[in-house]
């Protein structure tokens, strides 16, 4: 599953999607990460009548290589230029540019379209919480997942 719905192409262009629905803030990597996975795996965070990537037993073991990809993913995309990267306090922020602008806002398949509306739910859901706090509810609901197999 990983395989077929992980490749650097496709998580650049959900960074896009993503970047886009927080535009004009922008995000760390860790937020990217974890707003991805949930936006992702929506139903299981109560976000979403069902998951982008299908019901399985093994999603939460793809949120520990989700942040090793963006790192790979987010340097591709600041050397072609559609984000940019600034430091902050909170680390490096990511946000797109103007040509990511507009290439995002050409995305108009029915996933991307999805994707858009449950990143929204997420990023209002979650936007209050700090990075930490958002990995920590993540893992949190990891453990009790595995518990109930």
């Amino acid at each position: 599953m990983n395989k077929i719905f992980n490749t650097t192409f496709e998580v650049g262009l959900r960074v896009l999607l993503l970047l886009h629905t927080v535009s004009p803030k922008g995000i760390t990597i860790d937020r990217i990460a974890a707003y991805d996975f949930i936006t992702v795996y929506g139903k299981l965070f109560g976000l979403s009548d069902s998951n982008l990537h299908g019901d399985n037993n093994y999603n939460f073991s793809e949120f520990s290589s989700r942040r090793l990809t963006c790192t790979t993913v987010l340097k591709e995309l600041v050397l072609d230029g559609v984000i940019t990267v600034t430091h902050s306090s909170s680390g490096y922020i990511y946000k797109l540019s103007p040509v990511g602008t507009e290439f995002a806002e050409s995305l108009s398949t029915d996933y991307s379209k999805e994707y858009m509306h449950t990143a929204h739910k997420v990023h209002h859901h979650y936007s209050g919480k700090t990075d930490e706090k958002l990995i920590a509810e993540i893992n949190k609901l990891a453990i009790k997942t595995l518990q109930r197999r």
